[in-house]
């Protein structure tokens, strides 16, 4: 059986980043992600998931009190200004610090295909920042190109089909992708038989 077929694919709507690295800049990259990522990912992941537990509260509230939930959402939104101003100093600002979803990508635990605004060339190394939902989990992960083609369809921004097989995945976010994939599966097709 062909490895990368071992475990069960879904579409799913993620927050995406990525970019390439050299061959030889691979092994100092995943031992950097080891090493730096996991404290900042673990707060990043804290800082959204309580943003979508926020969001949930004050749309039970607005209708009740719609005044209270105004004042929480304009705190909310302060915050995550704060936040962004924090961001931008240590990054540039390149990223937002919710995440939220950017690409609608074909995910497992062996590896990924989304759409893109550019080519990527086939082998070519690549150190994905992903984020999932509804729980905010982030995941850094390197893979390798394996295919890109025309994306068909494609809108003119995202006109590129890559497909990639990781190469570097920790363990236990491997384990975590699979659970999401599973949830996923288990969530549609309970979905499919209540139509």
């Amino acid at each position: 059986m062909d490895e990368k077929r071992r475990f069960y694919r879904i579409d799913d709507s993620v927050s995406l980043s990525y970019k390439v690295i050299s061959e030889a800049g691979l092994d100092d990259a995943i031992a950097s992600s080891k090493v730096n990522s996991g404290r900042r990912q673990r707060l990043l992941s804290s800082l959204a998931e309580l943003d979508g537990r926020i969001n949930a509260l004050v749309l039970d509230i607005d209708d009740q009190l719609p005044e209270v939930a105004t004042v929480l959402k304009l705190l909310n939104r302060k915050i995550h200004i704060i936040g962004q101003m924090s961001e931008s100093a240590e990054s540039g600002g390149e990223e937002d610090v919710i995440p939220r979803p950017t690409h609608k990508i074909s995910l497992s635990a062996s590896g990924a295909s989304f759409h893109a605004p550019a080519s990527v060339r086939v082998h070519d190394c690549l150190e994905l920042s992903l984020t999932l939902f509804p729980e905010y989990y982030f995941i850094k992960a390197f893979g390798r190109v394996v295919s890109c083609r025309d994306a068909l369809p494609s809108t003119p921004d995202f006109n590129k089909l890559i497909a990639v097989d990781f190469i570097f995945l920790d363990a236990d976010d491997q384990d975590y992708i699979m659970s999401h994939v599973l949830k996923k599966q288990s969530e549609r097709l309970r979905d499919a038989k209540s139509d």
